[in-house]
């Protein structure tokens, strides 16, 4: 396999079982070490696992952290994590999001759009909007189908005209609709996609390419790594477009200390 430098901009910690208590909920422990090298990925920004289907996704968002956090921990490879918020748990949640980006342990924070059922611009939001651009730090909105993100687009735009200083990460569905996207990366420079090799469309390589090389971001999902990276390779991209989607950009947002080889 060709050897590249690239960060996975998002990777959701998987859950195998289906959880019937939270005490069945096994905290995912292995070793990305290995997968990451044969995949050639340099990073990964890890966010805590899809929990839409979950009963118990409203009682756990600090513990969902807590498992982010020891799997950055506990890997030697270069990571990142994200937090999650709970709009039920405001305090508590600004408080521990505050203090593991402060710490430089977690690098932004992670809503999956269908668990927000007031919706990403509801007020039980904007606290976590607020204190994310105050850090610095990147929002990553997740959404799991292109109904969700027709249905929340326009939340999206609201969020992103409100808090112009905030760095708002969308983490693209497959087969998105890129000319949506590319209306968003028109007005609003600090909105980023996150989309896989699959779904970057010619119409969106050729935007990329000539003015909106700093709004998207590799995300190998739902490719494995080896797949994803052999796929991003061969992109209808300059070089100069292709690293900035490969490494630059995630490298850049989340703040990752790695230098780009000579």
């Amino acid at each position: 396999m060709a050897t590249a430098t690239i960060i996975d901009a998002l990777f959701c910690l998987p859950k195998n079982t289906k959880v019937l208590r939270i005490a069945d909920c096994v905290p995912f422990n292995q070793d990305l070490s290995p997968l990451m090298k044969a995949g050639g990925i340099t990073g990964a920004v890890l966010a805590p696992c899809l929990c839409g289907a979950c009963q118990h996704q409203w009682n756990c968002a600090d513990r969902r952290t807590q498992e982010v956090l020891n799997v950055v921990e506990k890997n030697q490879n270069p990571l990142r994590g994200l937090a999650s918020y709970d709009p039920l748990r405001i305090g508590d949640s600004l408080r521990w999001i505050d203090e593991s980006v402060e710490e430089g342990t977690l690098s932004g924070a992670y809503a999956q759009a269908e668990c927000c059922v007031a919706g990403l611009d509801a007020r039980r939001m904007y606290p976590l909007y607020g204190l994310c651009a105050k850090l610095r730090a990147p929002v990553v909105l997740d959404f799991s189908s292109r109904e969700s993100w027709a249905h929340q687009r326009p939340q999206v735009e609201v969020v992103a005209a409100d808090f112009p200083e905030l760095d708002i990460l969308l983490a693209m569905p497959p087969h998105p609709d890129v000319l949506s996207m590319i209306r968003m990366m028109q007005r609003f420079p600090r909105v980023v996609f996150l989309v896989s090799p699959p779904d970057m469309q010619a119409e969106l390589c050729e935007y990329v390419e000539a003015q909106g090389r700093e709004h998207v971001a590799f995300r190998a999902y739902p490719q494995s790594w080896p797949v994803a990276t052999e796929a991003a390779l061969t992109m209808p991209l300059s070089s100069a477009a292709r690293h900035s989607y490969l490494f630059e950009n995630a490298a850049r947002l989340f703040r990752f200390p790695i230098e780009v080889p000579a």
